[in-house]
């Protein structure tokens, strides 16, 4: 998998703190960081270290310069090109060619000098003073800087100002890449990160996120029925659902042997069931993510993770999964193959089933309905829309009997009582 990755630009010695904090922050989302002062920083013995640093740009997605109070050391001392301004200007050409982005961010307080700067050379040419005046005022250092206006003819050089002004005067294309974002502190930093180079979820987690799509998809592709001839697909529910409908099995009807079944609906339910021979489910990204916090959501109160409708609806179909491997069998199977149209009287409007088989068979059908259901469910809500629980099928085929088995599910409530008494 090929990584995001970043380079660094801005001098070392005041950005050295920042610098250490961006790498540990980046390589934790999974991202790759070059930056030079590190020993994993790939420095080629037969090229200059700046050569070194303008190669490795060229392998960056991501290009973050960082703008303070230092020159640092001059790529070109004679006509004042500083290292790092060469580096940005390499990066800018790539930029314009589509193969990299660029972040950059300046100090509050040297973006703040360099508007004190702007208004200063306004008013050294509104009052009578020689140029050579002008420039030893303009280039005297300050706290915040050791050279104001090298400093600032950089940024204005980042601005696209000179390329904006012609493109309002149409004379010109208006530069991209010319955001300059202030900072204060790290998390000013971050915050523009999370927004711009990717979003606030951590690569693992997308990357979790991204292999999930893969699998739901093909479980979706599992689940739908294509028949020959006909070149639609079709979910299973609307017919498993009418089936129940047309023919339930209810508390006082299981207990008898057969149930009696219409042959038009039976005929219609049989050949979907014939879809589920040798059908199987693998999953293999579906455990690693529920053993994740992909899912999950820090609560506050409780100091701790708390599950989400969505990790609920994994947990459910990881459940109706199991289920459906547990119960698609020969056995389960074997009620299609015995009221074939070949094996029954011609013309009968109804067929005698036996319930016990029944049940099984419908049982499996509802598990397959439910995992389509539940992997559409989270495969919309994956791809940006608010999660929503579909209305599953229960966890019985007979009627009236979902709510006796809830009734005999211990609670929360209940095994939280069993194991306080257990402390005492």
């Amino acid at each position: 998998m090929k990584r995001p990755t970043f380079f660094l630009s801005s001098t070392i010695y005041d950005f050295r703190d920042l610098r250490s904090a961006l790498k540990f922050f980046l390589e934790e989302q999974g991202c790759k960081v070059l930056a030079s002062e590190f020993n994993d920083f790939d420095k080629p013995l037969d090229v200059h270290s700046y050569e070194a640093c303008l190669r490795s740009i060229h392998s960056a997605d991501y290009f973050i310069l960082l703008i303070g109070s230092r020159v640092g050391g001059w790529y070109d001392e004679k006509n004042r090109v500083s290292i790092t301004q060469r580096e940005y200007r390499e990066a800018y050409q790539l930029h314009v060619s589509g193969k990299l982005k660029i972040l950059t961010f300046v100090r509050s307080e040297i973006w703040q000098l360099r508007e004190i700067q702007r208004e200063l050379v306004k008013h050294l040419e509104s009052i009578p003073v020689d140029g050579s005046t002008r420039k030893a005022i303009m280039g005297h250092p300050s706290k915040f800087a050791d050279d104001a206006e090298f400093l600032g003819s950089f940024i204005n050089e980042v601005a696209r100002n000179k390329e904006t002004k012609l493109a309002v005067q149409g004379k010109g294309k208006a530069p991209s890449g010319n955001w300059i974002h202030i900072f204060s502190n790290f998390r000013d930093v971050v915050d523009v990160l999370h927004g711009q180079a990717f979003s606030s979820i951590p690569i693992e987690d997308m990357t979790a996120q991204r292999l999930l799509r893969r699998e739901l998809r093909d479980f979706v592709g599992q689940c739908l029925v294509k028949f020959n001839g006909d070149g639609d697909v079709y979910s299973p529910r609307p017919s498993i659902d009418r089936f129940h409908e047309e023919c339930p099995i209810t508390l006082e009807g299981k207990k008898n042997e057969f149930t009696s079944v219409a042959t038009k609906h039976w005929d219609v339910i049989s050949t979907l069931a014939i879809h589920l021979l040798a059908r199987q489910f693998h999953p293999v990204v579906l455990p690693q993510v529920l053993s994740r916090a992909t899912f999950l959501e820090f609560d506050l109160a409780s100091n701790s993770y708390k599950e989400t409708l969505v990790y609920e609806a994994l947990l459910r179909l990881q459940e109706e999964i199991r289920r459906f491997t547990y119960s698609n069998t020969a056995e389960n199977l074997s009620i299609v193959f015995e009221h074939t149209p070949r094996r029954r009287a011609r013309q009968s409007a109804r067929i005698e089933i036996e319930t016990v088989k029944l049940a099984g068979l419908l049982h499996l059908l509802d598990r397959w309905s439910n995992i389509l259901d539940l992997s559409t469910s989270i495969l919309h809500h994956l791809d940006g829309a608010p999660f929503k629980m579909p209305d599953l099928r229960p966890d019985t085929p007979v009627q009236g009997m979902q709510q006796l088995l809830d009734d005999e599910k211990p609670t929360d409530q209940d095994i939280n009582r069993f194991l306080a008494d257990r402390k005492t």
